[in-house]
């Protein structure tokens, strides 16, 4: 996945990463954020040159905030389904400058308040990963097609990060 490559050229002198995934869990492919981050939580190895914060912020991820903001990260990683081009199951990297003009999921509080706020409270990078939904009924499971490109997306990070 060339977006991977991408991620990690982003990450590149991180030490600290915050990785918040965001959405509906009830809603299929709208959960794929907390899918993502979750997944990576288990499958990461821990590193000496790294630390990792997993946090599922659900339709609220500003929850998360104080607790990201005392961690002080390098990283923030918002994983979010969106309405990017592409087949269901593509991934996008969004810069946080242009998330107005994403059709996000719908959160309590929109994510350009959150990206701003961590942006001037712990002046880390934020790196918006951003998943084009197939399906986004409620009490449906994740789509198998944006479940594949997902776990693809886990494997290869987990490879090489």
């Amino acid at each position: 996945m060339k977006v991977v490559n991408e991620f990690l050229n982003l990450l590149q002198g991180g030490n600290k990463i915050a990785f918040l995934g965001v959405g509906a869990p009830l809603r299929a492919d709208d959960s794929i954020g907390l899918y993502i981050v979750s997944e990576l939580e288990k499958k990461l190895k821990k590193d000496s040159k790294r630390e990792y914060l997993f946090c599922l912020g659900e339709l609220a991820p500003e929850n998360f905030s104080g607790m990201i903001r005392r961690w002080s990260p390098s990283h923030v990683v918002i994983v979010d389904a969106a309405e990017i081009e592409g087949e269901p199951g593509s991934f996008s990297l969004i810069p946080s400058d242009k998330i107005e003009g994403a059709s996000f999921s719908t959160h309590i509080l929109p994510l350009k308040i959150l990206v701003d706020y961590f942006k001037q409270t712990i002046g880390c990078q934020i790196i918006i990963v951003g998943v084009r939904p197939k399906l986004l009924e409620f009490a449906y499971p994740v789509t198998d097609k944006v479940k594949n490109a997902a776990d693809q997306f886990i494997c290869e990070i987990c490879e090489k990060l």
